[in-house]
């Protein structure tokens, strides 16, 4: 019991030891466009985070600088999305070749890709085209073939809205968020996605529908036969639809049903694609967390610091 008070202890006093901030930097794209890098320093291997549809790379602002201690840690911002300058090219080929630009920027041979959702599809790109300068991949719930997907989920119950008063502030917002989603992103998260008027009040997202319906089309059967670098796919897994739904207790009766519809073809897809990442990945490892929120690196970011730790040693 003693040791185990201890080991308590000492996992809250890292908790609780203060990060490194990050160095905000732009480069040039591989189409010479401005992409968003941030820089938290560390010794190590290059390791760069990559965001998931919508976000920025502030989304990990607090969990990606834990890894300064072995790592030199970057995460970038894609595209069109938070800083990085709106353009054309969000077609995965030209996505992939960003990281590529970025990578010879900063002088760096070969790199750990660590990324969120439809970061996979990056991520499983630059493995196949440029085996050579990567190290190791690491899939945060990203591990997925997109293709189909959308109809597979189509008949989902709406979300609620954000009313005039949650939209008001972005402390408000968050606790939206939180009541709705039961997870919220950092304040310099939400500023880097979103509008705000002069008072603080939030008008819209910041990226143009059009834009991430490109890169939704751009989404392509991953070719995991191909990879050859250790890889890392985290899932997360929903034990119940209220884990996937925070907001199920209010719906009526048939939005209760489609839920529950919802729920069981998501953990059917996740047991289909995680049988698929193993079969067809030659150094694949695939790890789940329970109960996690499709962000599981906000939701559970001690388990998911550990898994990485682990497959990076």
């Amino acid at each position: 019991m003693l040791i185990a008070i201890l080991a308590l202890f000492d996992s809250c006093k890292q908790n609780t030891k203060k990060l490194p901030d990050h160095q905000v930097r732009f480069f040039n794209g591989s189409t010479n466009n401005k992409i968003e890098v941030l820089d938290w320093g560390g010794d190590g291997a290059p390791l760069f985070f990559l965001s998931g549809l919508g976000n920025s790379a502030h989304v990990f602002d607090d969990f990606a600088p834990k890894f300064t201690d072995a790592f030199h840690v970057y995460a970038l911002t894609r595209r069109g999305f938070g800083a990085s300058a709106p353009s054309n090219g969000y077609d995965l080929k030209t996505l992939t070749s960003d990281i590529i630009a970025i990578m010879d920027s900063l002088h760096i041979q070969k790199v750990i890709l660590a990324g969120h959702s439809i970061a996979g599809e990056e991520i499983t790109k630059f493995a196949v085209l440029y085996p050579d300068r990567i190290d190791k991949i690491i899939y945060f719930d990203a591990a997925y073939d997109r293709i189909g997907i959308d109809s597979l989920f189509s008949d989902s119950p709406e979300s609620p809205k954000a009313t005039s008063d949650d939209s008001s502030s972005i402390q408000k917002l968050k606790k939206f968020y939180i009541s709705t989603y039961g997870i919220t992103m950092t304040d310099e998260e939400i500023k880097q996605t979103s509008v705000f008027s002069k008072e603080g009040r939030y008008l819209r997202d910041l990226t143009a529908d059009s834009i991430i319906g490109a890169v939704i089309a751009g989404a392509e059967h991953p070719d995991y036969t191909h990879i050859k670098c250790p890889a890392l796919a985290i899932y997360a897994q929903n034990d119940s639809v209220q884990e996937i739904f925070k907001f199920y207790s209010g719906l009526d009766s048939t939005n209760k049903s489609k839920a529950d519809k919802i729920h069981l073809k998501g953990e059917n897809l996740r047991l289909e694609q995680q049988n698929r990442f193993k079969n067809e990945v030659q150094n694949g490892i695939v790890k789940v967390i329970k109960g996690a929120d499709h962000y599981l690196f906000i939701t559970h970011p001690y388990e998911t610091e550990k898994m990485m730790r682990e497959f990076l040693k």
